[in-house]
């Protein structure tokens, strides 16, 4: 790909200097086929006016045609100054060079056989410009018809000649960058997209890997302890008994919490997965998903604090999945809490004054925080958190990414607020309908 974006810029760039090229050959020849047709112009004039001066006055109609043709040779003999009028000669070039469309300012003097210059304008006398070479100029001789032509010529040249070139080239240049620069955004696009999938593709790669491992631990416990159950001896006391069918029961409850999180990746992936919304009191699914939890946190010896403060707490949510958010970002909090400190949650509610008709959720804990550098990658799929030494976390990476997709299914937005080794702080905002 880099190799044939390079080609085809460099065709490009050979491409744009032949066509410069081939319009400064243009321009340039135009220009010297205006100044000779000025050259013959002047001289037809010049002829015309001794013709007219002899046959247009009738007094004058006896005179031979000799006699015109000696009066006009001897014109030769006179100035250049007397032959010309600079105005005159300088409308003609303007006329010419317009039916080349050739509509730039151009500059012109005339030297003489003794040398001598002279225009309209003294200033362009020994114009410095000419005499450094940063200009091209065009000459042409004059009176080249004569009986006995004389080295007398114009000298034109164009201050804005390469401005009014590159300005004939603008609309196939613009057309030629643009092009080049789209180009080379769908190349820069294509190597980030490829460079994500590597990212993405090692991403899953550890995911399986985490997951087989995850569902084989369980899958080896109830297969353990179920070939026990089946030993006569375990079977005659009863708190082995007991103590299997609870291992069972709670590597069973394991195993199907893994499974969940590996069946959504399905509503990650399903962009039309099915949602019913109905109306529901925020306060109440909180309310619940608290009690549930508070279990799990007392038995760390933490706590879970609910603030209920939203005044309007009804909104149309999809319950189940509504509850799996509340779920997952408090599974989040206890995941993620310091080794040595009992683990404090917050969850509370709020109305936004600057957002009507929405109701918002925070949940608020004291665990490891998030490095500024992973706040951007935490709603990624498989994307996980370093941990620094804390190494008994697991997980698939599909819980922060599930909550993200799970609020803009119900039409809100999340944010995350958190300081390493102080805590993270989930903002939630749905609106009250849907």
């Amino acid at each position: 790909m880099m190799l044939s974006f390079i080609g085809l810029l460099g065709v490009q760039i050979r491409y744009s200097a032949e066509l410069l090229s081939i319009k400064e050959n243009t321009f340039d020849n135009d220009v010297k086929n205006s100044l000779y047709q000025v050259n013959k112009t002047i001289e037809e004039e010049e002829t015309l006016f001794y013709i007219n001066k002899y046959y247009g006055d009738k007094s004058t109609v006896s005179i031979s045609a000799a006699s015109v043709l000696r009066t006009y040779g001897k014109t030769s003999n006179k100035s250049l100054k007397e032959r010309i009028n600079v105005e005159h000669v300088e409308e003609l070039i303007g006329k010419e060079l317009e039916n080349k469309a050739i509509n730039t300012p151009f500059n012109v003097v005339f030297i003489d056989q003794e040398g001598n210059e002279f225009a309209s304008d003294s200033a362009l006398l020994h114009s410095d410009s000419i005499a450094q070479g940063q200009t091209r100029v065009y000459s042409q001789m004059l009176f080249t018809g004569d009986y006995n032509p004389r080295m007398n010529f114009m000298r034109v040249w164009f201050p804005e000649r390469q401005r009014f070139i590159m300005m004939s080239l603008a609309p196939t240049t613009l057309f030629a960058v643009i092009s080049t620069l789209l180009l080379f955004a769908v190349f820069i696009a294509v190597i980030v997209l490829m460079e994500r999938q590597r990212k993405l593709d090692e991403s899953k790669n550890d995911f399986m890997h985490n997951m087989t491992h995850e569902l084989k631990t369980p899958i080896s416990s109830i297969s353990l302890a179920s070939q026990m159950l089946s030993d006569d001896a375990v079977a005659k006391s009863d708190k082995m008994r007991h103590h299997l069918t609870s291992v069972i029961s709670e590597e069973t409850k394991r195993l199907s919490f893994q499974v969940e999180k590996v069946l959504q990746i399905s509503l990650l992936e399903n962009e039309k997965s099915i949602m019913k919304f109905r109306e529901a009191d925020i306060h109440q699914i909180i309310s619940t998903v608290a009690e549930n939890f508070e279990i799990k946190v007392i038995g760390s010896k933490g706590s879970l604090v609910t603030e209920l403060g939203a005044t309007d707490s009804v909104a149309e949510v999809d319950e189940l999945h509504f509850t799996n958010i509340i779920y997952n970002l408090l599974d989040n909090a206890v995941k993620y809490a310091k080794e040595n400190e009992p683990i404090r949650l917050k969850v509370s509610t709020f109305n936004k004054p600057e957002r009507q008709n929405t109701v918002s959720i925070s949940i608020e804990d004291n665990g490891i925080g998030i490095a500024k550098e992973d706040q951007s990658l935490i709603f990624e799929k498989f994307q996980r958190v370093h941990t620094g030494n804390v190494h008994n976390v697991k997980g698939f990476g599909l819980g922060l990414a599930y909550v993200r997709k799970m609020v803009k299914k119900h039409r809100g937005d999340i944010t995350v607020e958190s300081t390493l080794g102080v805590g993270t702080k989930f903002t939630i905002t749905i609106p009250k309908k849907h």
